[in-house]
């Protein structure tokens, strides 16, 4: 786990590597953003046919390492850690289309513990894709001590009321072979540790005789 500090906040954090940034003294901030992947032609939670069948799911947080045949660093699950209080989640589904379009699909992310933000719920449109921006929930406030941290490990989970397959629309003039995902943003805080050394100038220790 590293932690990025104002000076060199040049980037997006790296969920895969649960980068966090320190914005106020003794806090630690982190974006991390899963992934449930819908493509029959490479790994992905559908089933053989192509579709997402209605359920729960647990989003993964993706690997660097884009081949599928040989990929070194393994995706993982995405796992709030304990003691961290969540202030926003959001979700977005891009490439994703109802099976049967009805426009009222619902993709809805659980909720995170005690005065976490309101599970954010996406519903599909009249012809059955996601608003491009998706949707965020209310943001909670981080400063006036009505947030409650995790008290274990949280695996995010996300559940789908209907089925869905990868499509695009053709105006996006898009291929086929363009990315289809359902993309899950869980935004929280941590208490920094404690000081260590490198946060104090302590002298050494000197030794009878030693000197110049």
């Amino acid at each position: 786990m590293s932690v990025i500090y104002p000076g060199n906040y040049v980037a997006q954090l790296n969920a895969y590597r649960d980068q966090g940034v320190v914005a106020l003294p003794g806090v630690e901030f982190y974006r991390l953003v899963g992934a449930l992947v819908l493509n029959p032609d490479n790994d992905s939670v559908t089933d053989i046919s192509g579709t997402l069948t209605a359920g729960t799911y647990t989003p993964q947080v993706l690997s660097p390492d884009l081949r599928q045949d040989d990929k070194p660093r393994k995706d993982k699950p995405l796992v709030i850690p304990t003691g961290a209080v969540v202030y926003r989640t959001a979700i977005s589904a891009p490439g994703v289309q109802e099976a049967t379009v009805a426009g009222t699909g619902t993709i809805a992310l659980e909720t995170l513990g005690v005065n976490a933000p309101t599970s954010a719920t996406l519903t599909a449109e009249a012809d059955g894709f996601f608003a491009a921006d998706g949707v965020s929930s209310a943001l909670n406030s981080i400063v006036d001590g009505s947030a409650v941290s995790t008290s274990v490990d949280t695996t995010v989970e996300v559940t789908t009321s209907v089925d869905y397959v990868a499509a695009l629309k053709p105006s996006a003039g898009a291929t086929r072979n363009s990315p289809s995902a359902i993309l899950v943003e869980v935004c929280y805080y941590l208490p920094a540790p404690a000081p260590g050394y490198d946060d104090v100038s302590i002298p050494y220790a000197v030794e009878a005789g030693q000197g110049y």
